[in-house]
C-alpha cells in the first residue's frame, strides 16, 4: 500500500511539474511576441514621425492597461497581433525604398498572423488601400502606369494567398467552422447576448482615459496638418470599433484590437508639441 502511495505522489508530483514547464514556456512565448510587437511597433512609427513620437506610441501601447493584463497570458491574441505588426513594419518599409521582396514578407507574416487567430482579417481592406495609391490610380491615363500601381497589390495578396493555403492544407484546417463558426456562428452571438463592448468601454473610461483622449487629438492633427500616413490607424481604429460593437462575444482581449491603434495615435498627438519645443530650441 505504501509502494502505491508513493508512486502516486510521485506521478503526480512529475505531472505538476511538466504542467508548470510547459505553463511557463509558454508565458515565456507570450513574453517574446509581445515584446516584438511592441519593438516593431515603435519601428513603424518612426519610420513615419521620428524617435521621440515613436517613444510616446511605444510607452503608451505598453502601459495600457488590456495590454499589461494580456501581454503575458497564455492566449494566442498576443502572437497574432504581433505578426500583424511586424507585417505592417515591412509595409511602411516598402513605402519608403519600393523594394517588392518587403511586400512578399509583409504577406507571408499577414498569412501566418490569421492562421494563428483570424480575428484581424478586418485590417486586410485597410493594407490593401494602404498599398494601392489611390490619388495615383486617379490621376495616371496611361495604362501601362496603372498595372505598375496595381502589381505591389496583386504580389501582396498572392503571397498571402499561398502561405494561407500552404498552411492551412498541411494542418488541415481549411474549412469554414474553423475560420469563421468561432467568431460569426449564429450559436455564438446567441450563447453571449451580454454587450462586452460595454466593459471595453468602461476600462477606457477609468482607466485609459488619457490613451483616449490623446487618441482624439491625434486623429485631429493627422486632418489639420495631413500626415496621410496616419489615416492606417485612423481606419484600423474606426473599423475594430465598429466590429467590436456589432461582435458577439466580446472577449477582454479584444481591447488590443483597438489599444494598438489609440496608442498609435496618441504617438500623432505628441508631433506639434516636440516641433514646438524644437522651433523654440532654434528660435
Amino acid at each position: 500500500m505504501e509502494r502505491l502511495s508513493f508512486h502516486f505522489y510521485s506521478n503526480t508530483f512529475i505531472l505538476v511539474q511538466h504542467s508548470w514547464e510547459i505553463c511557463f514556456f509558454a508565458r515565456l512565448l507570450t513574453v517574446t511576441f509581445s515584446a516584438l510587437l511592441i519593438w516593431f511597433f515603435f519601428e513603424t512609427i518612426r519610420i513615419s514621425l521620428g524617435i521621440l513620437p515613436a517613444l510616446i506610441g511605444a510607452i503608451s501601447l505598453a502601459a495600457s492597461s488590456g495590454f499589461i493584463r494580456f501581454s503575458s497570458t497564455v492566449m494566442i491574441g498576443i502572437p497574432s497581433l504581433s505578426l500583424t505588426v511586424i507585417s505592417i513594419y515591412f509595409l511602411f518599409l516598402y513605402k519608403r525604398s519600393q523594394q517588392k521582396y518587403l511586400l512578399i514578407i509583409s504577406g507571408v507574416l499577414f498569412a501566418l498572423s490569421l492562421k494563428i487567430k483570424f480575428f484581424t482579417v478586418f485590417l486586410s481592406p485597410i493594407i490593401l488601400l494602404f498599398i494601392l495609391d489611390i490619388k495615383k490610380i486617379n490621376f495616371e491615363s496611361n495604362q501601362k502606369l496603372r498595372s505598375k500601381l496595381i502589381y505591389p497589390l496583386l504580389l501582396w495578396i498572392i503571397s498571402l494567398v499561398v502561405i494561407f493555403l500552404i498552411v492551412s492544407l498541411l494542418f488541415n484546417e481549411l474549412s469554414y467552422d474553423q475560420l469563421f463558426g468561432t467568431h460569426f456562428g449564429g450559436e455564438i452571438k446567441t450563447a453571449f447576448v451580454k454587450d462586452g463592448f460595454e466593459r471595453l468601454s468602461k476600462v477606457i473610461i477609468n482607466k485609459d482615459y488619457d490613451l483616449f483622449y490623446l487618441a482624439i487629438f491625434g486623429i485631429l492633427v493627422v486632418f489639420v496638418r495631413h500626415q496621410w500616413e496616419g489615416l492606417f490607424p485612423v481606419a484600423w481604429l474606426g473599423t475594430g470599433t465598429l466590429l467590436l460593437l456589432n461582435h458577439r462575444p466580446v472577449w477582454p482581449h479584444h481591447y488590443c484590437l483597438i489599444a494598438i491603434p489609440m496608442a498609435w495615435l496618441a504617438a500623432y498627438a505628441s508631433v506639434p508639441l516636440f516641433d514646438f519645443f524644437t522651433n523654440e530650441n532654434l528660435d
